[in-house]
């Protein structure tokens, strides 16, 4: 994710649009009408009849306040949170006062409820003074939740950094070597690998970039394969079919190139006649496979090479770091084949 798309300010504020969210503010007006129905019973004797009345005042208060805070979403996300506390504070009290003075003022006048027993300015100084405690509270908690989300992200970022610094493509000197041996047979071809090699590196060097459209990664994929193809020649023959993925998808840079690498180096290039790399994808109910086969012969123990673990690991835990328990790797393999399918979801915003 783009780190200018993502901050910590929005999840100060809970999404009130959300039904669980909205769930969980029922769920708190009912427990803390119990607590004020525990508190009245236990001088009038009538449990129900307090418990009842509690509950309707704090969940008319309750929805006031997130039916405020769904319609200003957009902008109160663009706050300060010291802002966004002020207004969240204010709102709750003043919520709380207009439902005071409906009950207690308004409604028996209309004939619509009975008129509080005790004193109108007690009922006033009662439901403000909760209201301040309460509201108080709630504040503290989403201010020390937002500060652990904002760390947490911070963590994640971090981390992500270090992985993304960690890649460093296997076949620069084979790239650079062939491109060096066209210099004099094929200049022009020469031109084109070079190219092709600094797209890549290019694209390896920035990582601020957290997320990729899928075409621009295919590109770099098969960039990668016009030098892989120029070296091996015939040894190496590539069929892809990725068309029903959207190009728009967005996925980790470089996170399908060094797949294919592995494919190339640890099976198709240490093999005499070479073999073919199979490249497929799909799409389904919003999940995006990749599947990715290349031949493995029975020499490939004398010719096993060190960095393939490293590669699928760096790649897992990003894709991990993008979309949380979203996203999986999985490698398999048999006696003529070695295969790596990658799953993720459909996503075309950064979020």
């Amino acid at each position: 994710m783009d780190k200018s798309s993502l901050t910590g300010q929005q999840y100060f504020l809970p999404d009130m649009c959300r039904a669980s969210n909205v769930l969980y503010l029922t769920l708190v007006a009912q427990l803390l009408a119990i607590i004020l129905a525990l508190n009245t019973s236990f001088l009038s004797g009538d449990f129900w009849a307090a418990l009842s009345l509690n509950a309707l005042f704090i969940l008319w208060v309750a929805f006031t306040c997130a039916a405020i805070f769904c319609a200003f979403k957009k902008r109160i996300n663009n706050w300060p949170a010291l802002q966004i506390s002020l207004f969240m504070f204010l709102t709750i009290n003043l919520a709380t006062l207009l439902m005071t003075w409906l009950i207690s003022s308004l409604l028996p006048q209309l004939e619509l409820f009975s008129t509080p027993a005790e004193g109108s300015m007690s009922v006033y100084i009662r439901n403000t003074g909760i209201s301040i405690i309460f509201s108080s509270i709630l504040l503290r908690f989403l201010y020390i939740q937002f500060q652990w989300r904002k760390q947490t992200h911070a963590e994640a970022e971090a981390r992500l950094d270090a992985l993304q610094a960690r890649i460093r493509p296997h076949f620069l000197f084979n790239s650079l070597n062939t491109i060096a041996s066209l210099t004099r047979i094929d200049p022009p071809l020469a031109e084109t690998l070079t190219e092709d090699l600094a797209e890549l590196f290019r694209a390896n060097m920035q990582a601020s970039k957290r997320l990729v459209p899928f075409k621009q990664e295919c590109t770099l994929v098969q960039q990668y394969l016009n030098i892989e193809q120029t070296r091996l020649g015939n040894r190496l023959t590539v069929t892809m079919d990725v068309s029903d993925i959207p190009d728009d998808a967005l996925i980790p840079p470089l996170s399908i190139q060094p797949i294919i690498e592995n494919a190339v180096y640890h099976g198709i290039e240490p093999a005499e006649k070479g073999g073919k790399l199979e490249i497929t994808g799909r799409i389904e109910k919003n999940i995006i496979t990749l599947l990715i086969k290349n031949p493995l012969d029975d020499t490939r123990a004398s010719n096993n090479r060190p960095g393939n673990n490293m590669a699928i690991e760096n790649i897992r835990l990003r894709m991990e770091s993008c979309f949380p328990d979203q996203s999986t790797l999985l490698i398999s393999a048999s006696d003529l084949e070695f295969q790596t399918q990658l799953k993720f979801p459909y996503q075309t915003n950064l979020r």
